[in-house]
């Protein structure tokens, strides 16, 4: 029990440093020579990534010549030069292409918002065009059917304008027949009271005869 017990605790012990790990480098420094050899004098250290312009090679002594990106001419091992970037060099790239995705992506999303919002916006104005456009159609409903009052309004006062020169042609017409009548009336009691006054006229002048003559009976 206590050796299980022992076993127990030193694999607790051991677990996390059998867990750590560790990465090799992929850093390397080759040299620049001035000649296509090792045994060439040494111009300068290059690390791994650095950009070089070929120049020529010397498939013999498996030895390149070189241009450093500083205009720094020399030889390095051609089993160190490679046609494409280094790890380290893609891992850069593929970081910078995913920036660069990123923002696109930032971009596209903003653009996204903006049209997502102006859709918004659209949509608002768009119901408040139609509001108003049921609003300018109820306001015309309301116009035509004033419009069709008043024009109805207009035909009967037309009508009563109608009937109220007739009413007045009518009043005018008895106004003037009952000034005839008035007058034909004056002049019938004009004819009247002169005959009157003719027939007083005349009794007055017969009565006295009358009385004469029976007096003249009588006696």
């Amino acid at each position: 029990m206590k050796r299980i017990t022992i076993f127990l605790l030193s694999l607790l012990v051991i677990s996390p440093v059998l867990a750590e790990k560790r990465y090799v480098s992929d850093v390397l420094i080759i040299n620049l020579r001035t000649g296509p050899g090792n045994d060439f004098r040494i111009l300068k250290g290059l690390k791994s990534g650095s950009h070089l312009e070929f120049m020529a090679e010397d498939t013999d002594k498996k030895f390149t010549q070189v241009r450093t990106d500083k205009g720094l001419e020399g030889w390095v091992p051609t089993r160190f030069v490679q046609t494409e970037p280094i790890s380290f060099e893609k891992l850069i790239l593929t970081q910078r292409e995913l920036d660069k995705a990123q923002q696109d992506l930032s971009e596209l999303q903003a653009k996204y918002s903006a049209s997502k919002k102006q859709l918004a916006n659209n949509k608002r104005d768009n119901k408040s065009l139609n509001q108003d456009k049921d609003k300018q159609a109820k306001e015309l409903a309301h116009i035509k059917k004033v419009s069709a009052n008043a024009i109805n309004l207009d035909s009967k006062n037309q009508q009563l304008m109608e009937q109220g020169e007739q009413l007045k042609i009518t009043v005018d017409t008895l106004r003037a027949d009952n000034e005839r009548l008035q007058n034909s009336k004056d002049i019938s009691y004009i004819l009247l009271g002169g005959l009157l006054i003719l027939l007083g006229l005349f009794l007055g002048w017969l009565l006295p005869k009358i009385s004469g003559k029976r007096g003249d009976g009588w006696a």
